[in-house]
């Protein structure tokens, strides 16, 4: 008798020790849970849909800005062939200071 009573205590151990460990993971994994279903609910990104661009909607901006400025376009255009245009030639300090290449064309 005595020899099963030896080979029944560490197979308590054992099972005594497995029990400890399994409810200290149950422990954790809830503690997991419930910081998912929390916590994380208040700092999620935005769905992927919302992240996928609308190319439809893009090319008709694009379509729509190049009117305003072919619009824009034609009207200076217009104002060039009709009206007159005031040209004054300013020159800043850089080109005062370097001599014109008008006149060094190289041949």
């Amino acid at each position: 008798m005595v020899s099963r009573q030896h080979k029944a205590e560490p197979a308590r151990k054992t099972e005594r020790y497995t029990q400890i460990v399994l409810t200290v993971i149950a422990g954790l994994l809830t503690v997991i849970a419930i910081e998912l279903a929390f916590v994380a609910e208040a700092t999620t990104l935005p769905s992927a849909a919302a992240q996928i661009p609308d190319t439809g909607l893009q090319r008709k901006q694009i379509v729509d800005e190049q009117r305003i400025t072919n619009q824009r376009l034609s009207a200076l255009e217009k104002h060039l062939k009709e009206g007159t245009v005031k040209v004054r030639i300013v020159q800043d300090d850089k080109a005062q200071d370097t001599p014109s290449r008008a006149g060094k064309r190289r041949g």
